[in-house]
């Protein structure tokens, strides 16, 4: 097979145009890991925030504990250490992003990374965070010009595989309309953050809406095989992939996962492809930067390296051809090697919670609500979708979460409607707008929505029908609040 022969039966492949790209495309992926923090770690794991650290590592710990979840906020909770953290975070990204990346540089970024996967909680649950350690962790062995790429590139096409084809096979084996091909007719209006566009994809033809299903099949199930057919076919597969991507990416807001995967992408790319489209002053001076030394205790090295991964994938094998396949699971704290998937099942309806509050001393069926309004997140029906990716708005994605369950099972809601009965700031940091900026409301509640995207003859963007009260009207003084606050530390 191409893949065992292109490691053991050395040619003419040459990756150093690949590695420049590659490294500083995931510097900007890591700007866009940390950037967005400034404005939301407050407000989302800060001391007066949702899920704030403190209350979460309140416990007495020990050494097994760090290493069942090793982070380095174990040695400090305190906003200004995390603060701290971000901002050498960020100027990492940035050195990473103009190519100044070494493997310590990397390293750090990594160990930040995972810190905050084990600290942040429901805000950190996304199978994209276990993804870009993966790659992080690879690519610590790729900026080393003594060192071969040619193995770290196959590994990476190995995380691809499994990212496309875990996507491809849960999606089979989870929702009907799969199968029907007739997800799309869902999909755009119940994604997490739709876009402008999504209301156009929404009303497209239907015999075009289920051509994409079908050739989304193809593309998740038939041409990741590609990837270890032929330097070709790895071409081939490298250019479907990134079409693909950015077709996903125009279609919603999915933070930086779109922009992630088009990273590990970049391996599918020898120099020879790269060579006839970038101008040739810049291809001298980086193959003169990246030219290869011939040093054979670095290659023992990713020979170890492919070892350790292969061993690490026989779980995620065993996830993939299973037949009870789980999507973005990790099987150990450091998350070398995982499973993914993504859509397995489809919301058929959008529910969304909409945040209200009154100044008004005594509720009754005439009080005087007004709505909060959580950055991208469908509110006002006149608003037009925002445009975010890859920005991560993270508690618009929970807030998506929450309204297809309870609040029952999203115990951060109780303290974000603690929080803004109190006014607190760095909570309030996290909406777009806030109808009571003078002082605080007297109680609050969460309403239940219909959410659809409203045709082109319309003026608004969406419609939507009142289904149920969420969360019934709290204010500070309500004796179950107080009881739970303090229960869970939150006073």
């Amino acid at each position: 097979m191409y893949f065992f022969k292109s490691i053991l039966f050395p040619n003419n492949e040459r990756y150093e145009l690949s590695t420049f790209f590659y490294l500083r495309f995931l510097g900007l992926i890591y700007i866009c890991v940390f950037l967005p923090l400034f404005f939301q770690y407050l407000g989302l794991l800060g001391e007066n925030g949702l899920l704030p650290l403190k209350n979460f590592y309140s416990t007495a710990w020990g050494w097994k504990d760090f290493w069942q979840a090793p982070s380095v906020f174990w040695f400090s909770q305190n906003d200004s250490f995390a603060l701290g953290l971000i901002q050498i975070g960020l100027a990492l990204a940035l050195l990473v992003s103009f190519g100044f990346s070494n493997p310590i540089i990397l390293l750090v970024l990594w160990i930040l990374q995972l810190s905050f996967v084990h600290s942040g909680q429901a805000f950190w649950g996304f199978g994209w965070e276990n993804n870009l350690l993966e790659i992080g962790f690879l690519s610590l062995f790729m900026c080393d010009k003594g060192r071969n790429p040619k193995i770290i590139m196959i590994l990476h096409r190995w995380v691809l595989f499994r990212l496309m084809f875990g996507a491809g096979m849960i999606k089979l084996r989870g929702d009907s309309c799969w199968i029907d091909l007739s997800c799309m007719n869902f999909h755009f209006e119940t994604q997490p953050i739709p876009n402008p566009l999504s209301s156009l994809f929404h009303f497209l033809p239907e015999f075009i809406l289920k051509a994409m299903v079908f050739g989304n099949h193809i593309i998740e199930l038939v041409f990741p095989f590609f990837l270890f057919l032929g330097r070709k076919l790895v071409f081939i597969a490298g250019i479907v992939f990134l079409f693909f991507q950015l077709g996903i990416a125009l279609t919603g807001n999915y933070a930086w996962i779109n922009f992630l995967t088009i990273v590990m992408i970049i391996p599918c790319f020898e120099d020879r492809y790269l060579e006839k489209i970038l101008p040739k002053f810049m291809v001298h001076y980086l193959k003169v930067r990246y030219e290869r030394e011939s040093t054979s205790y670095k290659n023992i090295i990713l020979v170890v390296l492919l070892l350790f991964v292969s061993y690490k994938s026989i779980d995620p094998i065993k996830n993939l051809i299973g037949p009870k396949q789980v999507m973005n699971r990790s099987y150990d704290q450091f998350h070398f090697v995982n499973s993914y998937g993504v859509f397995g099942g489809i919301t058929k309806k959008r529910m969304e919670i909409v945040i209200k509050g009154t100044d008004e001393e005594i509720i009754n069926k005439n009080t005087s609500w007004k709505e909060y309004e959580v950055f991208c997140k469908p509110g006002n029906i006149f608003d037009r979708p925002c445009i975010a990716s890859p920005y991560h708005y993270r508690l618009t994605w929970q807030i998506w979460f929450a309204a297809m369950g309870s609040y029952e099972y999203n115990p951060w809601i109780i303290n974000m409607v603690y929080r803004l009965l109190k006014g607190e700031q760095n909570v309030l940091s996290l909406f777009s707008k806030n109808p009571f900026p003078s002082k605080p409301p007297k109680y609050i509640k969460l309403d239940h929505y219909l959410y659809k995207l409203a045709p082109f003859t319309q003026q608004q963007w969406y419609n939507r029908v009142f289904i149920k009260n969420y969360l019934a009207p709290l204010n500070l003084e309500h004796k179950g609040l107080k009881e739970y606050v303090i229960k869970k530390g939150w006073q």
